[in-house]
């Protein structure tokens, strides 16, 4: 035999081997076509030539439009529209809406109530300003949903809510308090007693009750109490002892029971915690007001036109400056929100 020529197995150059050569002849008819005989895909009423086909760097650029466009309108705050309903999502178990089982995915209107029980839970779309993380155990009422105006109950359980439209526009009520959003990102608990803790992550919040107020920022707690109102807020990072001496005071009135906890308050503060003492100036009795006004100059030194006498004989506008002094943002914005919520 003689020896087969290898170059025909590499080039197809020089004389194939028999076997090679009948091997080639059965596997002919599953060859693939030659490049010549390749024609393109033309589907049904189309004409595909060299002339019309579309580049694959126009493609590049088309896709490299889409992505931009797609950025810009994710970026560029969305314009709410009239009617835009608050829409709710099924996370968990089965939330209702009007005692009716929730869909998948569902609308609430003014006026009826959410609820999850101890194994469901909920997302709401609020317009397009925000969305709820609405927790198990809790009952959420929508109150009004127009442009500029959203407000809603919460009676009990918790929700957890990030709003980016400008600050006032978003509103929560509660058993004791008015909780205005100013901005911000907070999570608010209301027990079965009608007790509300709120913590804010972002921004502000505001609470009010019948003239009473706290400023709520980033980094601090407030509780809120039926028939008594907003707390005195605190930062998480006070101590233990100030925090728990703060929940004394907010819950009684006389002198002789917000001594002992006033004292340990006075002590126990740092700079940060101007905070509470400048909430506490319309909190404890007036006969403690000046342990507070003096520790409070310590810590924060009054700026200029504000005098003792002035902030001990109750002058709002006194005391709004020794706010605003404390840098933590002007009291005006919230005169002018808390106004329009509560006329």
């Amino acid at each position: 035999m003689e020896p087969m020529d290898d170059e025909y197995l590499w080039d197809r150059t020089g004389p194939p081997d028999e076997d090679v050569a009948r091997l080639e002849a059965l596997l002919a008819q599953f060859a693939a076509p030659s490049a010549e005989e390749w024609a393109p895909l033309a589907l049904p009423g189309t004409r595909v030539s060299n002339e019309t086909a579309v580049s694959w760097r126009t493609w590049l650029a088309a896709a490299a439009l889409a992505l931009i466009s797609i950025g810009t309108a994710w970026l560029t705050p969305r314009q709410e529209l009239p009617g835009d309903p608050w829409r709710v999502a099924r996370v968990e178990g089965m939330p209702t809406i009007a005692a009716a089982p929730l869909a998948r995915h569902s609308q609430l209107v003014p006026g009826r109530w959410l609820e999850t029980d101890a194994r469901s839970s909920a997302v709401v779309f609020v317009g397009r300003i925000g969305r709820l993380e609405v927790e198990p155990g809790s009952r959420l009422r929508l109150v009004t949903a127009t442009p500029g105006e959203h407000r809603a109950e919460l009676v009990t359980g918790t929700i957890q809510a990030q709003i980016w439209a400008p600050a006032g526009q978003f509103v929560i009520d509660t058993p004791s308090a008015t909780a205005i959003d100013l901005g911000c990102a907070y999570t608010l608990t209301i027990n079965s007693h009608g007790v509300g803790l709120i913590t804010v992550q972002g921004g502000w919040v505001g609470f009010e009750h019948n003239g009473r107020e706290a400023f709520i920022p980033a980094g601090a707690t407030g509780r809120t109490y039926p028939g008594r109102g907003p707390g005195t807020p605190t930062y998480a990072e006070a101590s233990a002892a100030l925090r728990a001496a703060i929940d004394t005071i907010d819950q009684v009135d006389d002198a002789a029971a917000q001594a002992a906890p006033l004292e340990t308050v006075l002590r126990e503060a740092r700079p940060e915690d101007a905070l509470t003492l400048w909430h506490l100036l319309d909190r404890v009795d007036v006969s403690l007001e000046p342990l507070v006004v003096d520790r409070l100059s310590a810590l924060a030194p009054m700026p200029p036109g504000v005098t003792r006498d002035g902030v001990l004989a109750g002058n709002r506008d006194m005391r709004d400056a020794w706010w605003d002094a404390l840098d933590l943002g002007t009291a005006d914005w919230w005169r002018t929100w808390r106004q329009k919520w509560n006329p």
